[in-house]
């Protein structure tokens, strides 16, 4: 009724005095912008465009997936291609069919032109699919949280495939990332297989260096990042970051376990790191021809070419050939990151050695699945299927649940507002590229109600 109309209205309006109260003027002020702007994002529980193709002649329905609405500049190669996985695997569970399109980030050319960079390292996924279907679905950026991921199963966790942990977080912080699990990492293999299959110019560089260097060996594949923001990263999840040491002493006893198990084959460790000290003690420890690596941008070089539009490729690629020739290894010995994640899915057989693990981080990252891919995918259709139906139409719900609605989009704002108005900028900033662009310009997102007849479709 208009009493609790008002009660609400006054809270919004003290919310906001309280922040210039306290002098959080910039806060408040995004807030506000927030509010002006993001109404139907913020209310939209699935942030998905219905674009309706009027030359589509084809059956079946077309998932867009494009990063760039919902990851900008700074965003690693490794992440940019796990929130790619996350993706497909939505477009997959919801029954459409997945396109990917990269059209603005570090490793990108210069967006517009019609040009798809995903091309730059993948072959293309179900090419013009939006062009030859009626309908055509895109993904923007989602604020609630009742929105879960494809790959979260267990209770009490959050985030997305490319936030899961390595470690198991569950006792040991009040709110956790899930940690991988076997079947997390047999999911996303089977995705990767099917999905991104990788261009010419990066398999034949891979395939040159892995005949010339590794083959025939017993091959270590070691990550290590110690870059100055890996520390702060870390302390944001309640993880500190190991010394080099660590990474040298658990890898002396993956070859000496090794050669107890397989003594008459050589022992290679490729490496990937972005500070060359690591190179240094590494090849002093074990030897300057047991130690493989590809010539790459690192330290301040790396910092520098990063932000360098015109070295967005070679970048790419340079990341992309690391993940490569570490999943061709047998033994990967790494920590906290998304290259040693994406390794862990490309290879699902690869052993893996997680250096600020125990003997039970050890044992789960090691399992086999109790499942097969295929009946992972029903289980992923199964909790999508679930979670759509749950949610409330928003249309018809009451002015109070719209509120909280709303609130929950505006408190994750106000609680990490510059990682989420970075969100929220970036979205505005590329819908300009998008296929559902008009969609996305007039803020009409499909309502829950929508999403389930096209499931049921």
């Amino acid at each position: 009724d208009m009493r609790v109309k008002r009660r609400q209205l006054s809270f919004i309006a003290g919310l906001v005095a309280f922040l210039f109260a306290a002098r959080y003027f910039k806060v408040a002020d995004l807030v506000l912008e927030a509010n002006q702007y993001t109404d139907e994002l913020l209310e939209t529980l699935e942030p998905v465009a219905i674009h309706q193709n009027p030359d589509g002649e084809g059956k079946g329905i077309a998932c867009v997936i494009e990063v760039s609405l919902k990851m900008c500049h700074g965003v690693g190669f490794g992440s940019l291609v796990l929130q790619t996985i996350d993706d497909i695997t939505t477009c997959l569970a919801l029954g459409f069919v997945p396109t990917v399109i990269w059209s603005e980030c570090n490793y990108c050319g210069p967006p517009g032109h019609g040009q798809n960079y995903w091309t730059w390292y993948f072959q293309a996924v179900n090419e013009g699919v939006e062009q030859r279907t009626k309908t055509v679905i895109c993904m923007g950026p989602s604020m609630s949280p009742f929105v879960r991921s494809v790959y979260l199963t267990r209770q009490g966790a959050s985030g997305n495939l490319v936030d899961f942990r390595f470690a198991d977080m569950e006792n040991k912080t009040s709110e956790y990332y899930q940690p991988i699990t076997a079947e997390t990492r047999a999911l996303a293999s089977y995705v990767i297989s099917g999905y991104l299959k990788t261009a010419a110019q990066v398999e034949n560089a891979v395939d040159t260096f892995y005949q010339s260097f590794m083959a025939n060996s017993v091959n270590i594949g070691v990550h290590v990042r110690l870059g100055d923001s890996h520390p702060e990263e870390m302390d944001l999840f309640g993880q500190k970051t190991p010394e080099l040491q660590d990474f040298i002493h658990v890898v002396k006893r993956v070859i000496d376990d090794n050669n107890a198990t397989d003594a008459g084959k050589e022992v290679r460790l490729f490496l990937a790191s972005d500070t060359y000290e690591v190179f240094n003690v590494f090849k002093a420890e074990f030897g300057d021809k047991r130690v493989l690596n590809i010539a790459a941008f690192r330290e301040q070089d790396l910092e520098d070419r990063f932000h360098n539009r015109s070295d967005g490729r070679l970048l790419g690629e340079q990341v992309f050939t690391d993940i490569l020739l570490l999943a061709k290894c047998d033994y990967l010995v790494h920590d906290e990151s998304s290259v040693a994640a994406l390794t862990y899915y490309y290879n699902p057989n690869i052993e893996s050695h997680y250096v600020s693990g125990d003997a039970s981080d050890h044992r789960r990252l090691n399992a086999r699945p109790r499942f097969d891919p295929e009946e992972l995918l029903r289980q992923a259709v199964a909790r999508k299927a679930h979670h759509i139906r749950d949610l409330p139409d928003l249309q018809s719900c009451s002015f109070l649940n719209r509120l909280e609605i709303k609130f929950s989009g505006l408190w994750a704002v106000l609680s990490e507002y510059e990682t989420a108005l970075d969100d929220l900028t970036c979205f505005y900033k590329n819908i300009e590229w998008s296929k559902c662009r008009e969609e996305f310009e007039r803020s009409k997102f499909a309502s829950n109600h929508n999403l389930r007849d096209l499931i049921d479709s």
